[in-house]
């Protein structure tokens, strides 16, 4: 449960997070609270939630308090997007889902993989409330070298953005953020998922063995190599995937900025690429 609280001591306005007591007392929930508290600690700066506080309350009930977002997921935005036939230009998406790259890479770096990167996960700040994207809901976060807390055959994530080796039950890394991140932006370009299908069964045949699909069918005024990049960045094998967030979202960065449209020209004039 997500209560929107006040800090007594200083009046600040703060989201705080409780785990409902007919689960409390699973130990692997506290557990999943205690380390999406733990990774954005880590992450704090690099456009994540920010926790002030984590602990058990005087009742035993387990707490995460955080800071107060005011404005949309992605997602929402999204859904009214496409509910009047719109799509993200492609600078408005590179300009979204920028600090979401960044912090995955960032916790990639210290062995954090979130897992259920989703547009529902993503946050686009109000500017009145100062603006700016916050990655979300690091419950299912893997953290390198901690106990696994997912049962065997159990699939963690969100269907249409999820690796075909989460599908699988497989071996996996940070790989499969990967895929989601790079699933997210097809979503935000296209207007729909790279996958759909009536039910996850039909998804899971197509995510781990359909060609992955051309982002030019939905987006002509991108150029032709953003379909190679999504060939790549969507890699059924992720040996043949790209092997960092960086890199993957470097090369969607050059390719748009190559192209001739406002889009690239906003992106030549924002972004930097690595020399």
């Amino acid at each position: 449960m997500v209560y929107a609280s006040t800090d007594k001591q200083t009046g600040t306005r703060v989201a705080l997070k409780l785990l409902r007591q007919n689960i409390a007392e699973d130990p692997q929930f506290a557990v999943r609270l205690e380390r999406e508290a733990q990774s954005l600690q880590m992450l704090w700066g690099e456009s994540v939630v920010r926790v002030h506080a984590f602990g058990t309350d005087a009742d035993g009930s387990v707490f995460m308090v955080m800071e107060l977002l005011d404005g949309e997921t992605l997602d929402d935005h999204l859904w009214e997007l496409e509910g009047f036939g719109d799509r993200m230009s492609a600078f408005e998406v590179l300009r979204s889902l920028d600090p979401v790259a960044r912090a995955l890479h960032m916790a990639h770096t210290k062995g954090i993989i979130h897992r259920d990167v989703k547009p529902a996960n993503i946050f686009r700040v109000n500017p009145e409330a100062g603006g700016g994207v916050r990655l979300m809901d690091f419950g299912l976060v893997k953290i390198q070298g901690s106990e696994q807390l997912t049962q065997a055959g159990m699939i963690a994530g969100s269907p249409s953005y999820i690796a075909p080796e989460v599908w699988r039950c497989e071996a996996f890394d940070h790989r499969i953020d990967v895929y989601s991140l790079a699933a997210v932006a097809y979503r935000c370009l296209a207007g729909r998922a790279p996958f759909t299908a009536p039910n996850p069964l039909e998804l899971f045949m197509k995510a781990i063995k359909d060609d992955r699909p051309k982002l030019t069918t939905f987006r002509p005024d991108l150029p032709p190599a953003v379909d190679a990049w999504v060939a790549q960045a969507l890699a059924i094998d992720k040996d043949h995937r790209y092997p960092y967030v960086s890199t993957m979202w470097n090369d969607l960065l050059r390719i748009v900025m190559s192209g001739s449209t406002p889009s690239a020209e906003k992106a030549r004039a924002t972004f930097r690429l690595p020399g």
